[in-house]
């Protein structure tokens, strides 16, 4: 029974890593600036189409304001320490090929008959980005800038867009502010 428990919970471990491993994190800032010093934090207004979804946007300021309060950073519109600056895209791309075939041969005299058919079909790739620029409200100079970019499941109930949203703005900010 004790073996039994770990290899499942050894295999739970492995789907696990294996569902966090498509997403891709980075990040880069500015070394000059003094991170310490920032308190407080505004976003700058989006204009036109955000590239996602309203309700995507809604998902990551929010993903965005929980994790960066939890760093002890304060929301505030007005005269905000830096100004957080956000870019969501996504593509779908196609690869590969998923197919069934069949395929038979009848030897006749001294050649062989084969009759053949299959069908395939092209894998399709959703993939999302986001981009976070934080920037100085004074000079409008880019300070820090993280990125996040990972497989997407276009059909996700919102509870798992959250998680996923929220996920990958975790992992993205776990370096913010910058260990110098």
């Amino acid at each position: 029974m004790k073996k039994f428990f770990h290899v499942s919970m050894t295999f739970m471990v492995l789907l696990i890593l294996i569902g966090c491993s498509s997403l891709k994190t980075n990040h880069d800032y500015d070394p000059t600036v003094d991170f310490s010093s920032l308190k407080t934090f505004g976003w700058i207004p989006m204009k036109g189409n955000p590239g996602g979804s309203e309700l995507t946007v809604k998902r990551v300021i929010q993903s965005v304001n929980d994790a960066l309060a939890a760093k002890g950073l304060t929301l505030r519109q007005e005269e905000p320490d830096f100004m957080i600056g956000m870019q969501v895209s996504g593509k779908t791309s196609y690869g590969g090929s998923t197919g069934l075939g069949v395929s038979v041969g009848v030897p006749v005299g001294k050649t062989h008959v084969r009759v053949g058919g299959g069908r395939s079909k092209a894998r399709e790739k959703h993939e999302g980005s986001l981009l976070l620029d934080f920037i100085n409200p004074q000079d409008k100079s880019l300070i820090w800038r993280g990125t996040a970019t990972g497989a997407i499941n276009p059909n996700a109930s919102p509870q798992e867009q959250q998680e996923v949203i929220g996920r990958a703005v975790s992992q993205m900010l776990s370096q913010f502010p910058p260990n110098e």
